[in-house]
């Protein structure tokens, strides 16, 4: 009986030391396949590629923005209720600068 408990404690031990080698091991060698170059993306790797794309929607939205806070300025002076809308314009100026961000 003590043999069995030590083969299935055997078992236990290296099935858990299995798990933990195969936890540490698999962000790194998903980390180093998201940083290899590939053919289909140009020669960028699939980090590069979400990189570029984030930095270009974040332009977009910087631009539309930028371009809603100006209207919004240009309306009230328009209308002349700059005063009154003060805190709605700082506040559409506060996310122009924070998606202006780089």
């Amino acid at each position: 009986m003590n043999i069995i408990k030590g083969l299935v404690g055997l078992a236990a031990t290296a099935w858990i030391a299995a798990a933990v080698a195969y936890s540490v091991s698999a962000p790194r060698n998903v980390e180093d396949a998201m940083n290899q170059p590939m053919d289909s993306l140009g020669g960028q790797s699939i980090n590069q590629q979400v990189a570029a794309t984030q930095a270009e929607v974040r332009r977009d939205q910087c631009e539309r923005f930028t371009q809603m806070a100006q209207e919004a300025w240009d309306q009230a002076i328009d209308q002349g209720t700059a005063d009154r809308d003060a805190a709605r314009l700082d506040e559409m100026d506060r996310q122009a600068e924070n998606f202006c961000k780089p």
